[in-house]
C-alpha cells in the first residue's frame, strides 16, 4: 500500500514538475526539436510541417496581409522561451495574418511562434543577400520581459531576514 502511494506521489511531482508550453502554443501541435539549418538544408523535406522555432525579434512590419516579423532564431529552453545565448544559427521570417501591433512586438523582444513551413525565401540583412525559411503562424507568444535574478539589492528588508532569503524571492521582481 505504501509503495502505491510512493509511486502516485513520485508521478504527481514529476508530471507537475515539468515545464509546459504557453496555452496559446500548446493547442496547436508541432514539431518541436527540428534544427534550423536542417530545415534550412532540405526545405522540400518539411514543407507544409508544423514547426515550433522562437527568438528574438529583429524586425517587424505591418502589412494589407497581416504582420511580418524577421526573427534571429534561437534555441528553446523546455518551457518554449528562446534561451538568451549568442548561439544563433540564422533568421527566419515569421507572416501572421492578424494584426500584431510592432509597437508592442518591438525589436528585441522574444517571441516564439508555431506555424507550417512554407519554404524559402530570398532577402537582405543589410546589404547582404540572405535565404529566409518561411513561417505562416498559427500562435503566436509574446514573452514578457523578465527581471534578472539577484538585479535588487540582497540586504532588501524580508520575512526570511533571520533563515536567509529563499533563491527565489527576487527572480521575478518585487511584487
Amino acid at each position: 500500500m505504501k509503495l502505491k502511494y510512493c509511486i502516485l506521489t513520485f508521478f504527481f511531482l514529476f508530471l507537475f514538475g515539468c515545464a509546459t508550453l504557453p496555452r496559446p502554443l500548446q493547442e496547436t501541435p508541432a514539431l518541436r526539436d527540428v534544427p534550423f539549418t536542417i530545415v534550412k538544408k532540405n526545405p522540400d523535406k518539411y514543407l507544409d510541417a508544423s514547426l515550433l522555432w522562437g527568438g528574438r525579434i529583429t524586425n517587424c512590419t505591418n502589412a494589407e496581409e497581416g504582420t511580418v516579423f524577421e526573427i534571429l532564431h534561437l534555441p528553446l529552453e523546455r518551457d518554449g522561451y528562446p534561451s538568451e545565448t549568442d548561439a544563433s544559427e540564422g533568421r527566419f521570417i515569421a507572416k501572421s495574418k492578424n494584426f500584431l501591433d510592432c509597437a508592442v512586438y518591438t525589436k528585441g523582444r522574444y517571441l516564439t511562434v508555431v506555424g507550417k513551413f512554407r519554404g524559402l525565401m530570398e532577402g537582405k540583412i543589410d546589404q547582404m543577400p540572405y535565404t529566409f525559411p518561411v513561417i505562416e503562424t498559427q500562435a503566436t507568444y509574446l514573452w514578457k520581459k523578465r527581471v534578472p535574478k539577484y538585479h535588487y539589492p540582497y540586504w532588501r528588508p524580508s520575512i526570511w531576514f533571520w533563515y536567509g532569503r529563499p533563491h527565489w524571492w527576487f527572480e521575478y521582481g518585487p511584487w
